[in-house]
């Protein structure tokens, strides 16, 4: 697939913007806070409906514009047919109240985001998959090295994309979570009773199961792609596996009724000690990721260069596995990663960009991208939320 037609009102520093794009590299430059990573922020939210870069949706609304609304419209080609995507977010304190509840007069509870596919109003859950995309940025070098939670984002992220059900699941399970910490504080303090916690229980072996089965699923179609990653960028002196870490104990060879009561046990003896720590401290919100290049631990004992080599074969496999997945090429987004990168792994990524149908680049300058790159790609200056189409 590949984004033709990108349009942005009073999102981030963008008061107005209509972008065609075409097939292949689209290489985006300038200064920093210009607003290239802006841009692949609100192409990524076509995808997932949420900012990987923001806390909040509302901090994606310029925060000058009195009516406190931001738009994204966009047209995707996909290989059967076209998709037209809107995404309207509102700031829910507005400068001028009146403005932004008149342009979303329709809408009686004013709602934050509002989504239409087609013209169609649709709810965040069904935009899943309509438009898919791998996003790379810097703090994906510490995928490696980072926090459990980053490398979560890193299957959840993508399982979203391709599975809605499991997007559906997780939101429940961390609504589950929430729940049941609350619970286990109140129990804590004579408030409730244990068997208060049975339910919450049940729901949480349910979620988890489908949890767990699609991230090892994922797990294994990576590990098909990203030994090989691994050699080529390394020169062939290593491989490299990823291993699932969940927090549950689970037996590749149970079936759902043994991996469901095999859950249910583990939580009935984690119990006392939950109820005492007031936590949830089994389930899916706790799994970690090792990687491992030729038996050695890289979390622990790897170098810097070997951690960002396995960061990059694991993007890559990510890649492989949507297209795997989808049948479709996503759109890839490289946000400013070549400065942190050597030349050597430099050379190999853009090696690959140039294989794939529509690649979104931004960067500070050209220092280290090969001449035939250049060559080929539509470059366009960002300057202070304005992009222009540069010929030379």
């Amino acid at each position: 697939m590949h984004l033709s037609h990108l349009a942005l009102h009073e999102f981030r520093n963008f008061k107005r913007l209509d972008l065609s794009l075409g097939r292949g590299i689209s290489l985006f430059y300038g200064e920093n806070a210009q607003g290239k990573t802006n841009l692949l922020e609100a192409v990524s939210m076509l995808a997932t409906s949420n900012s990987f870069h923001a806390t909040s949706d509302r901090e994606v609304v310029n925060w000058y514009t009195p009516e406190r609304v931001a738009r994204i419209l966009a047209e995707v080609e996909r290989r059967e047919d076209d998709v037209k995507v809107e995404i309207v977010i509102v700031d829910g304190s507005p400068v001028d109240t009146s403005m932004a509840t008149s342009f979303l007069a329709a809408s009686a509870d004013r709602q934050r985001k509002r989504i239409k596919v087609n013209g169609v109003v649709k709810k965040a859950v069904d935009l899943m998959g309509q438009v898919t995309v791998v996003l790379f940025a810097p703090t994906d070098l510490r995928l490696v090295d980072g926090s459990p939670e980053d490398r979560r984002r890193f299957l959840d992220r993508s399982l979203c994309q391709v599975q809605p059900r499991y997007c559906a699941a997780l939101a429940r399970y961390r609504k589950v979570i929430t729940q049941r910490s609350a619970l286990l504080k109140r129990i804590r303090e004579n408030q409730e009773d244990p068997r208060m916690l049975d339910f919450l229980d049940e729901k949480l072996v349910e979620l988890a199961n489908l949890i767990i089965y699609e991230r090892r699923r994922m797990v294994d179609a990576l590990n098909t792609h990203v030994d090989s990653f691994q050699a080529a960028i390394s020169g062939g002196r290593e491989g490299l596996q990823i291993a699932y870490r969940p927090a549950f104990q689970v037996e590749p060879t149970w079936n759902t009724m043994e991996a469901l009561e095999a859950y249910r046990q583990q939580l009935s003896a984690a119990r006392r000690k939950e109820i005492q720590q007031g936590v949830c401290l089994l389930g899916p919100h706790r799994d970690d990721l090792d990687f491992v290049a030729n038996d050695v631990n890289l979390l622990t004992y790897g170098s810097r260069g070997q951690q960002r080599t396995a960061a990059l074969s694991a993007k890559l496999a990510e890649l492989a596995f949507m297209r795997a997945a989808t049948g479709e090429e996503p759109i890839l987004l490289l946000d400013d990663v070549f400065s942190e990168l050597d030349a050597a792994r430099r050379e190999y990524l853009l090696r690959q960009v140039l294989e794939h149908e529509q690649a979104l680049i931004t960067t500070t300058d050209f220092t280290g991208i090969p001449d035939e790159i250049l060559a080929q790609a539509h470059r366009y200056s960002v300057i202070a939320g304005e992009v222009t189409h540069t010929h030379f």
